[in-house]
């Protein structure tokens, strides 16, 4: 009783186009558009992300610094900041006098 076994080809060409079908897939994760590729991006992403996040804060800032100029306030504090008075103010202004150094007499030096 010798029995010949059928090979199922359907079932063979499924195992083999999964196992191509899985190489290629490991193969591709792995090159420069892969998995770490995918990563860096990612990093890069949250990088952004932050960057913009801490402009957006700036940005605000920056528009209540505006919005309070523009409605009179703290005019006399942004003056003074850059060197400047208001206009009923007189401006003092206070310098050390200049203390010119002893001259070395020349019998000091020789020993």
């Amino acid at each position: 009783m010798h029995e010949e076994k059928k090979v199922n080809w359907k079932r063979l060409m499924a195992i083999a186009a999964t196992g191509a079908l899985s190489v290629y897939t490991i193969v591709t994760l792995q090159g420069p558009h892969g998995i770490g590729a995918l990563r860096t991006k990612l990093a890069k992403i949250q990088e952004l992300h932050e960057q913009q996040s801490n402009l957006s804060k700036e940005l605000a800032e920056k528009k209540k610094r505006v919005e309070s100029l523009e409605r009179g306030q703290n005019i006399d504090m942004e003056m003074r900041r850059f060197g400047r008075t208001l206009p009923d103010e007189v401006e003092y202004k206070v310098t050390e006098p200049k203390v010119e150094a002893p001259a070395e007499d020349a019998d000091h030096g020789k020993n």
